[in-house]
Formats: C-alpha cells, structure tokens, sequence
C-alpha cells in the first residue's frame, strides 16, 4: 500500500472510532431517556439496566454504523478539503477516483464485519436482552414467553391446525384441533385436548377424529400421530421472535417451512431481504459519502455534518418506507431491501461524475 494510502487510512479510522463512539452514546443516552420512566416504575437495579445495555451493544453498533461511517468519510475528506491537501493530491496526478476505491473496499470489508456480527453476536444478545426487558422491566411474567397462546397454522393449501396454547419448554398444547377440506368442503376433522411434539411429529392425545366425505365415521382415541402436520418447535418460537432475535439461517428455514405450508410469507420475505441489505448500507454510504465530501466540504465541515446527518435522515426514512409498502405487497420484497441501497449508490455514482465541474 502506498503511503498515501496509509495515511488516508489512519486518518479514517482514528476518526471512525471517535464517531462510533460518540454514536453509540448518544444512542444509549437517548434510549436510556426514553425508557428511564420504565427502569423507576419497575425499581429495575441498576446492575440490571447496565447489563441490558451491555447486551444492547452489539445491535447498537449495527445499527449506528452505516451513520459512523458517513461522518468519518466527511470529516476525513473534508478536513483534507479544508487543509488543501486534496488539492495538492491533484497537483501530483492522483484521482480522486484512487480514494474513492481505496475506501470503497475497506467499507466492503467493514460490511462483511457487520453481516457476521448480525449473524452472531447481535442475535445471540437480542433474545437475552430482550428476555430481560419483558420479564424484568416490564414485569411480564415468564411463563408468557414460554407460552405462545393461541395458535392458527395454515399446514397446507387444505389443512389447518389451531393450537389453544403451546408450552415452548414442555413442547406440549392444549385444545388441539386439525382440519382437512376437499374443494372447499371438510373432509377430516380430529380434535383432542392435549397436543405433544414428540420427535418432531405431533401426537394428539385423548380425543376424537371424524371423517366427514366421502363416507362418515367417527372414533376416539387416546393417542393419534399425525405426521403430515408441518408446524414445528422452532417456527413458533420464531413467530414470537423479532427480525433481529434470528440469523439468515434461521429465517430462511422458518420462511420455507412456511410456504409448504401454503402460510403468507410476505413480511418474512421483507425482513429477510433487510437483513441481506443492511450490512451493505456502510458501503454505499461510503461510496456516497467520498464525492459528497469532496464536492462539498467546500462550505466547511459544519455544512458537511449538516447534510451528512440529512442524508441519513434520508437514506433511513427511505429504508422504513420501502419496508411498509414490502409489508403491504405494494413493493416486491427484493425492492424494498435492495432499493435505498441502489439509488445511494446511483446518487453516489452521480456526484463523482460531477465532482470537477
């Protein structure tokens, strides 16, 4: 590497972790202002409440990252603006194009940190922290996360199954009822007062099942497997669980088992998308960022903070719009994860083909 690389380089990253720190303050000192009337109503010890904020940490700095890195570029470049040193760069025949790549592919490495920490570490933190919060903050006992209420699972285009409540720890439901229809007509119907997933496939314990079409009959039983039905452990966990409680992995499975069974999968095909794209988000601001800085850090860096933390504001109020109209089938679910990246990145392409006019 060049010594001008290493220079921009240090300059880059010494200012990165000034910002991300100051990021992630603020971002904990808001949210602390935001639930403090929680922690008091709920006498929460102050152990607790750091310890919350431990595990917060991870998804606050996947979260505040992408920001981090836009004003690092503006600072960086900008100061550099300021201090004429772009200029004498110039002087000696170098593109700017040279930075651009240069912190291009150390915002795509970056990138690739940030994806591997929202498949572990985030995740991992998430459910304990948020655990933490229902049953220690909220005050919400822990037998609701273990139970998951009511259940009503679309098995296939035919088949329905509703579950009255589901013991995660246990594995065992009450009120089980399955349905199979024929043309819109019942064909089967078995209802028991006790359900067990008993490795992986469902037993109905004391009840009945009738046979409705095309003969009728009727039996009871004290144990009947039901092997064709497909709901399994970890997909009602996952239907209490937040985007950010599962991995790729995870929701991948979840979304599949969710199409054989005939499920709509839509917001889940979204928030996967979201999880594909976010990480990426350091590299377009990046990529963003680098003709941004150099065309207007002219003003000065407080006129470069300004529009940096505007275009966030943008980039992220973009984001939420694209995920709602992905909620509500407006927008397919590749385009509402995908399209705040690529117009960044059209916007960025942009301002580097006019940064010397």
């Amino acid at each position: 590497m060049s010594i001008l690389g290493r220079y921009i380089l240090k300059r880059f990253f010494s200012i990165a972790l000034f910002t991300l720190l100051a990021s992630l303050v603020i971002f904990v000192t808001v949210d602390l202002m935001e639930h403090l009337d929680k922690f008091i109503d709920s006498e929460t010890p102050r152990a607790e409440i750091v310890r919350y904020y431990v595990l917060y940490l991870p998804q606050i700095v996947y979260l505040v990252t992408p920001v981090a890195m836009l004003l690092t570029t503006v600072f960086t470049l900008g100061g550099m603006v300021r201090t004429s040193e772009i200029t004498a760069i110039k002087a000696c025949g170098v593109s700017p194009l040279r930075i651009l790549r240069l912190l291009s592919c150390w915002s795509v490495l970056i990138s690739l940190g940030i994806f591997l920490l929202g498949e572990s570490l985030v995740t991992d933190t998430a459910r304990e922290r948020m655990e933490i919060y229902r049953t220690r903050i909220r005050k919400r006992p822990a037998t609701l996360r273990q139970n998951s209420g009511r259940i009503y699972f679309q098995n296939s285009p035919s088949s329905m199954f509703t579950l009255e409540n589901y013991n995660l720890e246990e594995g065992h439901g009450s009120k089980a009822v399955f349905l199979e229809f024929d043309g819109g007509r019942l064909r089967y119907r078995a209802d028991a007062k006790e359900a067990e997933l008993r490795d992986g496939v469902w037993t109905f314990l004391d009840g009945s099942e009738r046979q409705v079409h095309p003969e009728e009959t009727y039996r009871t039983f004290e144990e009947l497997p039901l092997p064709g039905l497909l709901l399994k452990h970890e997909d009602v966990q996952s239907l209490q669980s937040a985007p950010e409680e599962m991995n790729l992995a995870e929701l991948r499975g979840f979304i599949e088992r969710q199409r054989q069974a005939g499920a709509r999968i839509t917001r889940w095909q979204v928030n996967q998308q979201i999880k594909l794209a976010a990480p990426l988000a350091n590299f377009v601001i990046v990529f963003f960022g680098v003709p941004l800085s150099l065309r207007r850090a002219r003003g000065g860096l407080a006129l470069g903070f300004a529009i940096s933390l505007l275009c966030c504001f943008l980039y992220y109020g973009l984001q939420v719009v694209c995920r709602n109209l992905g909620y509500k089938e407006l927008l397919d679910p590749l385009g509402a994860g995908w399209i705040p990246n690529i117009l960044f990145v059209l916007l960025g392409a942009w301002l580097y083909s006019i940064l010397d006019r």
